[in-house]
């Protein structure tokens, strides 16, 4: 068989198993099982889909009749492009080192006679599919908005094809080299976990600060940014994608397609993501089985460790010192120990939690966070009597908990709490504890998670906002009473429909449905409470009124949602089958 057509059938097989295409087609339409969850999941995913692309497109349009006064309306397809290109570089990292290393057939691939390219070949083709899926709610709006509005004739529709399978590619190899480097230098030294963490450290540190240094880089005053306009052509596409050129290459093969200029910012981007992939695959083949090999002798030798050592490391405290918890508890702590020792699960965990806040706080530092009340955001029309009025103290604690509450919604921990545990759920089938006390146990991981996580998001919107400790106080309470709502709710979602067939840990969450659901829910609730807020406010209700009425809401959805959970246990851990 040549090395194309085991590259084709390994990519068909994996790509199988990550959708799940066998497990669907034998349990939806062979054994005719649970039909309705389909329909469900489309219809709820697709509302939310139809919903929020409703208000991103009218954005666009917004920002396309804006950017268009200037003659610049291709900075839509800019902004969308590095947008997409910079989710892929974030999380890219995290989603390459799953794929590549912690996938449950590494074993079974290893030793079948494939080159290591055509392995991480296939991989990385697993990645990219799965960025196409989110790349498409960013980019294909963002292309038929600006194409519908200028006009633009068959060249460019056909365009959008190359340029949206291209876009994910450069982010994606450069994400994928730097995780099969990193893997290499962490098996060797036998710390996977420590090594994976300071890497990730170091990935954001470097991300944030290109943000700093980007923000730094455009013209900061009014009258400079002015003069930059008016005088360098497509400036407003050159400063989005300032320091990251394949977003303009991208942007300028669909602004200027049928011209020279378009075809030779295509090509430049053809070859430049061909370049990229290239040295991807290169690193792999060099690097990508000697760093399974290590992580293998790694877990073997910790394995055959000497009985005499063992025994010793489990005598080494005391009977008279152990401590006897209670089974919510010990559940607690078990769940916590996973999702540590996981480095795949901590990676998505604190991704959710770090990006939001980290990027609010790089736009505070970057724009002069000491100037005024609002730091950068003061340039936002309308922000400065926002942060001023008294009569909006309401309006900013209600903006600080929405804060709070969208990190809550995007955040799978919660909605994967049972997920997690994959094929080791019939551990809680067969322990004598009682269905609700289990959840119990996984409620106090998951809120204790959430409070933790919240912390950075609470600094930062404190110092965005400038909060009096009134309005601060009322904030975190709406913003607790919000999280702990949104994170019950996710517990009782992933209950009743845990994924438990995952092949690698990364599935787990990225690829959790219910997480998608959990984010239309959240997103639709505070779209609803939203409304209700500002027509309060805007009816001159009294502001506290309308704050500990939007605090007893939320308590009571979280009422609401904690009776479901208890009630509903026995029957959800009975219908599990494995």
């Amino acid at each position: 068989m040549s090395k194309s057509a085991q590259f084709f059938a390994l990519l068909k097989a994996l790509l199988n198993v990550n959708f799940g295409i066998s497990y669907g087609r034998r349990t939806f339409l062979v054994q005719k099982k649970r039909l309705w969850e389909p329909i469900v999941i489309a219809l709820g995913v697709g509302s939310g889909v139809i919903g929020l692309g409703a208000g991103y497109v009218s954005l666009l349009n917004a920002m396309y009749s804006n950017a268009q006064t200037l003659g610049q309306g291709n900075m839509i397809l800019t902004l969308a492009i590095a947008a997409g290109q910079v989710f892929v570089l974030i999380l890219g990292l995290f989603w390459v080192i799953s794929v590549f290393y912690f996938s449950r057939d590494a074993s079974i691939l290893t030793p079948l006679p494939l080159p290591a390219s055509t392995v991480v070949l296939a991989r990385f083709g697993v990645v990219l599919a799965n960025e196409y899926i989110t790349l498409a709610l960013i980019l294909l709006p963002a292309f038929c908005v600006y194409g519908t509005r200028s006009g633009e004739g068959l060249i460019y529709w056909i365009t959008c094809i190359p340029v949206f399978l291209l876009t994910p590619v450069i982010p994606l190899a450069i994400a994928a080299a730097a995780a099969i480097v990193l893997m290499r230098f962490v098996n060797v030294r036998k710390s996977r976990t420590l090594f994976m963490f300071l890497g990730t450290a170091v990935f954001f540190g470097l991300y944030f600060w290109f943000q700093y240094y980007v923000m730094h880089k455009a013209p900061q005053s009014e009258a400079d940014m002015l003069s930059y306009l008016m005088t360098v052509q497509d400036s407003l596409s050159r400063s989005v994608a300032m320091r990251f050129p394949p977003s303009l290459w991208a942007s300028f093969s669909l602004s200027k397609a049928g011209t020279a200029a378009g075809l030779g910012n295509l090509l430049l981007l053809i070859a430049v993501s061909a370049g990229a992939l290239a040295l991807a695959m290169a690193l792999g083949s060099r690097l990508f089985y000697a760093a399974l090999a290590a992580g293998s002798e790694a877990t073997a030798s910790r394995a055959k460790r000497p009985g005499r050592e063992a025994a010793q490391a489990g005598l080494a405290l005391p009977h008279s010192l152990w401590v006897r918890r209670s089974p919510e508890s010990a559940i607690a702590l078990k769940d916590m120990w996973v999702f540590l020792r996981t480095p795949t699960f901590v990676l998505n965990g604190l991704a959710n939690v770090l990006i939001f806040p980290g990027l609010l706080a790089v736009w505070f530092i970057a724009g002069g966070g000491g100037a005024g009340a609002g730091g950068p955001f003061a340039e936002i029309p309308g922000f400065t009597a926002f942060m001023a009025s008294p009569e909006f103290a309401a309006a900013r604690a209600l903006a600080f908990a929405a804060g709070v509450l969208f990190v809550s919604g995007v955040n799978a921990v919660a909605s994967s709490a049972f997920s997690r545990d994959g094929l080791q759920f019939w551990q809680h089938k067969v322990i004598p504890v009682p269905a609700h006390r289990q959840v119990v146990g996984k409620i106090l991981f998951t809120l204790a998670f959430q409070l933790v996580s919240m912390v950075p998001l609470v600094v930062v919107m404190q110092l965005v906002l400038r909060l009096d400790l009134a309005g601060l106080a009322m904030g975190v309470l709406i913003g607790i009473a919000a999280s702990v709502w949104a994170s019950l709710m996710s517990l009782y979602v992933d209950m009743m429909r845990p994924y438990l067939n995952w092949d690698n840990p990364q599935r787990a969450m990225k690829s959790n449905l219910n997480a998608l659901i959990m984010m239309v829910v959240v997103t639709a609730v505070a779209a609803a409470v939203g409304y209700i807020v500002i027509r309060a406010l805007s009816a001159q209700l009294d502001q506290g009124l309308v704050m500990w009425s939007t605090l007893g809401l939320f308590a009571v959805l979280a009422g609401v949602s904690y009776y479901l959970l208890m009630t509903s246990a026995e029957r959800a851990f009975a219908r599990v089958e494995l």
